[in-house]
């Protein structure tokens, strides 16, 4: 009877530690959510955006992608297929744990579609901003976190 309660006891213990370490790991990141919505013009351009230099997904025309990256400040940048022409602008923020944060990329018209910037903002998730990225093509997060 004595094995039985101290087997309890550890596999108890190993649980609680399982489920302690999971918590804090989640805790330690913030979930992003990247937008970009239906884009005007014949020639669609899948941008790339980065979190700190490191390549985190591709968003194309009415497509979004979600991931979890590390607390804390990250700059958030994007690039076109194609070769960009000047500086690409920049979006920088101070991811809190726990926290979720929605960016929205709005391309520019541009005489070279494909060529002009993806700009990101941060938006506040509304009913009909869920909505809209809820309907949208689901892109694959190409780094679940940027250590």
């Amino acid at each position: 009877m004595n094995r039985n309660k101290f087997a309890l006891i550890l596999l108890f213990l190993g649980i609680s530690q399982t489920l302690l370490f999971a918590q804090s790991t989640s805790q330690q990141t913030a979930t992003v959510h990247l937008y970009q919505g239906k884009a005007f013009g014949l020639v669609s351009a899948k941008y790339r955006v980065y979190a700190d230099g490191k390549l985190i997904c591709k968003l194309g025309r009415n497509s979004h992608c979600q991931l979890s990256l590390p607390a804390g400040i990250t700059t958030f940048t994007t690039k076109p297929r194609l070769i960009g022409i000047g500086s690409q602008p920049t979006l920088t923020l101070a991811l809190e744990p726990g926290k979720e944060y929605y960016i929205q990329g709005d391309s520019k018209f541009e005489l070279f579609p494909p060529n002009g910037p993806l700009v990101l903002t941060e938006v506040v998730p509304n009913s009909d901003k869920l909505e809209q990225i809820n309907r949208s093509k689901v892109e694959a997060a190409l780094l679940s976190s940027a250590n």
